[in-house]
């Protein structure tokens, strides 16, 4: 068995094992005695997701030294959450379909502006 299957097998049981043990008996314990905090206005609430969000997209293009590549990785991870809630049945197929196509645009349009003013800035262009 070559190295690279190893490590994705033993990858996925651990994940497996931890997240079901992390659920079983820690965040559902937190989560059953929890209440709900106050809905965010939302200008504060989607000001803050897109701050985190570029913060996080800059920095993964800086370090992966690709815009496009950053964003095909945040956007991946957005859909696995997608998949997510489709799978405990808290979204419809449709808008599960209609999510991902923004992801895929939104995505896709950041990487886009993202490298062609970076590559302005660096006199590269």
């Amino acid at each position: 068995m070559g190295h690279r299957l190893k490590a994705v097998l033993a990858s996925i049981i651990t994940m497996a094992l931890v997240t079901v043990l992390g659920v079983l008996f820690f965040f559902l314990p937190i989560s059953s005695g929890d209440t709900a905090a106050a809905e965010w206005p939302p200008l504060i609430a989607v000001s803050v997701y897109v701050l985190l969000s570029i913060a996080l997209f800059d920095w993964a293009a800086i370090r992966f030294g690709s815009s496009f590549s950053a964003a095909f990785v945040i956007a991946g991870a957005q859909f696995i959450f997608i998949v997510d809630l489709l799978a405990r049945g808290e979204r419809g197929v449709m808008t599960a379909v209609a999510g991902t196509g923004l992801l895929a645009i939104t995505w896709v349009c950041v990487a886009y502006v993202h490298s062609r003013l970076l590559v302005t800035q660096s006199g590269h262009h």
